[in-house]
């Protein structure tokens, strides 16, 4: 076996590894999918769920099933078309995720406009950035005639790194929040602000790493083995998606100490205002961070 044969077997059989770990992790939670997602409420929680969970792998299938068939030799054009269709996958996945992100971080701000602005400015140019790369870079990718990619231009790599800024920001974002109220309140581990940014750590830290993984290869590798993480990025970008939305409406489903929002609103109101009660949420407020948007806006917050 040669040593591009080798460099394509591995990427290949990476990918597979990362299709494998996707679907096993969506049959071993199918129960919470059907208790959490699918006997909830019709809403774009639901919709966003399927798009975040089942596409991915449905689109590394049709990949690894058409791309990876032995002995077929595929033309630079199919080539950039296969490209393009994983790009643009991966990049509706990404906007999925971080809509997701973004609307968790308007909730834990309590609806404030001037953090939605902030975020949807970024937002709006890191997608414009994103698809104005992959117009760029599509045409000069090159492959091997199984289409696995060998060098990209200098400008794509960038592609990545303005996600990598973007979700920095909105973990950024999140941090704030956490320590500025901690200081108000002695959270809980029950609390649902702690557990929001249990969940929002461990998610930006694995598809950080990922991306940067992505990005360094992309970077340094001129042969097959340039997208040796491509696959595992997808699959760690639906994991985390998924996992976050499946958390969100599991608590949604149990009272949670909210004390963490009397007590802000005790320490940002005028000592007459009242302040927020307990709040449990019922099975109507499915989802957690709805949940938080549509509670009262606390006294003081803009």
């Amino acid at each position: 076996m040669g040593a591009a044969s080798a460099e394509g077997f591995v990427t290949s059989e990476v990918a597979c590894a990362a299709t494998a770990f996707l679907v096993w992790d969506a049959l071993i939670n199918l129960d919470q999918e059907v208790e959490y997602i699918w006997k909830g409420p019709s809403s774009w929680v639901k919709w966003t769920y399927v798009v975040i969970r089942h596409a991915p792998y449905l689109i590394q299938g049709s990949v690894l099933t058409l791309v990876g068939r032995a002995g077929h030799v595929w033309h630079n054009k199919q080539c950039e078309a296969w490209i393009a269709y994983q790009l643009v996958g991966i990049e509706v996945l990404t906007i999925a995720v971080e809509v997701v992100l973004m609307i968790r971080v308007y909730a834990m701000y309590n609806r404030n406009r001037s953090v939605l602005t902030l975020v949807l400015v970024f937002f709006a140019a890191e997608i414009t950035a994103m698809w104005t790369i992959l117009g760029i870079s599509i045409p000069q990718i090159t492959f091997t005639p199984q289409c696995l990619i060998t060098s990209t231009p200098k400008v794509f790599p960038t592609y990545w790194t303005i996600s990598l800024a973007f979700e920095t920001t909105l973990f950024t974002l999140t941090l704030v929040r956490f320590a500025t109220t901690a200081v108000a309140s002695q959270l809980r581990k029950q609390s649902i602000l702690y557990l929001l940014v249990r969940d929002g750590t461990w998610a930006y830290a694995i598809i950080f790493v990922v991306m940067l993984l992505n990005t360094l290869m992309y970077e340094t590798q001129h042969n097959a083995l340039a997208g040796v993480c491509y696959f595992w990025e997808i699959s760690v970008m639906s994991f985390a998606g998924s996992h976050i939305l499946l958390n969100l409406r599991r608590l949604a489903m149990q009272p949670h100490d909210t004390s963490w929002l009397s007590a802000l609103s005790q320490s940002e109101a005028p000592s007459n205002e009242p302040s927020l009660p307990e709040v449990y949420f019922a099975r109507e407020d499915i989802d957690i961070t709805l949940a938080m948007v549509e509670m009262q806006r606390l006294p003081g917050i803009n």
